[in-house]
């Protein structure tokens, strides 16, 4: 019985390249979900606070959201990530090929 070292190699780098960039993606994703809003300038040109105080719960807050760029990109981001683990479901199970 002979190991085909080479090729054992190729796809243990494939799957650790096809691995990091799922969960990079994936990641980024979530990066881009958590992007805060613009913030808000007073006249003055000081900022607004981010949120409200940790004290009062009853601070009336306007809440400006995240942008709509953020949000398109990370489902971007994480319809890639899906079309990748499809693509390796596919390439692994024979049954798919035909």
């Amino acid at each position: 019985m002979n190991i085909d070292w080479l090729a054992f190699v190729i796809v243990f780098a494939a799957s650790l390249i096809s691995a990091v960039f799922v969960v990079g993606l994936y990641s980024l994703g979530l990066r881009f979900l958590a992007t805060p809003g613009p913030r808000v300038a007073r006249p003055d040109g000081t900022f607004l606070p981010d949120g409200p105080a940790r004290d009062d719960e009853d601070d009336d807050v306007e809440q400006v959201g995240r942008p709509g760029w953020a949000t398109a990109a990370a489902y971007v981001c994480f319809a890639l990530s899906a079309v990748m683990v499809l693509v390796g479901i596919y390439l692994i199970v024979p049954a798919l090929h035909g």
